[in-house]
């Protein structure tokens, strides 16, 4: 394979994965239980899925999110639509604002696809559900998200890493 078709395909791999991370902030005025944020989770993850294989995606490798909120983590994963989603984690109290990261990693179709996919399928849900996305931040590695720190150093850091730079908005206008 030379590095020509290596590009054309987009993937960044030889073997046509692509991948797209992003950490939104999310607010809602009534409060936010452990089932409401599982089944957001839940129903993000399968969307995005749906929406990478309608794409021309051959599999789903992993799509996974972590929801930190001060009351403590909700995560929640799927590998495919026909796999179903699984998630895990509690809250101590309801909550009005919650931090999602998201890892998708896709065969088969280029990264901006795959992106689109995963912002689509996470404004979708959070609409549906009366959350509003507040600030976005692609990333490139999730484990900068999946670190051993507690609760509240780490919704310090995302924060702070939310409030860095421009707003920024990464849909396309």
């Amino acid at each position: 394979m030379t590095s020509e078709t290596d590009t054309e395909q987009g993937c960044y791999t030889e073997h046509g994965v692509s991948g797209y991370g992003v950490a939104a902030k999310l607010t809602r005025k009534d409060p936010m239980d452990t089932a409401f944020l599982k089944k957001t989770a839940e129903q993000t993850m399968q969307l995005i899925a749906r929406k990478c294989m309608d794409a021309g995606a051959r599999c789903i490798g992993h799509i996974k999110s972590h929801i930190k909120t001060e009351a403590g983590t909700i995560k929640a994963d799927t590998i495919g639509v026909d796999h179903g989603t699984f998630s895990t984690g509690e809250l101590d109290h309801a909550v009005t604002e919650a931090a999602m990261a998201i890892n998708s990693i896709i065969q088969g179709i280029k990264e901006d696809v795959v992106r689109k996919a995963t912002l689509d399928g996470l404004h979708e849900v959070a609409q549906d559900q009366g959350l509003d996305v507040v600030k976005e931040k692609e990333h490139t590695y999730f484990d900068e998200f999946d670190f051993v720190t507690s609760k509240q150093e780490y919704i310090k850091q995302l924060n702070e890493q939310l409030a860095a730079g421009d707003p920024s908005d990464t849909r396309e206008k």
